[in-house]
């Protein structure tokens, strides 16, 4: 009975001695050669095209660089094409109005080097944020531009978490 256990032992832990477990920002003391930051801090974002992706391309640019500020030597260009859509998750049948309101927000984007121009990474993420819909007109704009804000942050943070983990992929790899 102990030498079955033993041997299951011993394959877990043959398995597990394979496994490379590291959290994703390293600072410089605990292993900074494979921190993806200084990848981050070196993405230049395409300027924004409306108010949504204005807030995106902020919320990116606090995340990579923690200032908000554009890169000195950018070595990496990110694209982003961004699509929203508005559904009315239910409907008051004597109004004929909807009772809350769905914001989802689509973004496919491309990484690429500046250098060369070959790409990188590219994906696609989607959000979304709720609203409750009012009788007040300016309560309702005033609740949609917040609903897509909160959309584009939590879109941010899922794009920058997965050029994070490229970078961090890439470096353990060289």
């Amino acid at each position: 009975m102990w030498l079955r256990n033993a041997i299951i032992a011993i394959a877990v832990a043959a398995l597990a001695g394979g496994c490379q477990v590291r959290p994703l920002y390293m600072d410089t003391a605990t292993g900074g050669p494979l921190s993806p930051t200084p990848d981050l801090m070196a993405i230049a974002v395409d300027p924004p095209r409306d108010r949504t992706e204005q807030v995106l391309t902020n919320e990116l640019s606090f995340i990579f660089r923690g200032d908000g500020s554009r890169p000195t030597e950018p070595l990496y260009r990110l694209r982003f094409v961004l699509d929203s859509s508005d559904d009315n998750l239910a409907v008051e049948l004597e109004q004929d109005l909807p009772a809350a309101v769905l914001i989802t927000l689509n973004a496919t984007f491309i990484l690429s080097e500046i250098a060369t121009e070959r790409t990188l990474l590219t994906g696609a993420s989607t959000t979304t944020a709720s609203y409750d819909y009012s009788s007040q007109r300016y309560a309702n704009v005033r609740a949609e531009k917040d609903a897509r804000e909160r959309a584009a942050r939590s879109m941010a943070e899922n794009i920058a978490g997965r050029l994070a983990a490229y970078f961090a992929a890439r470096r353990s790899d060289t």
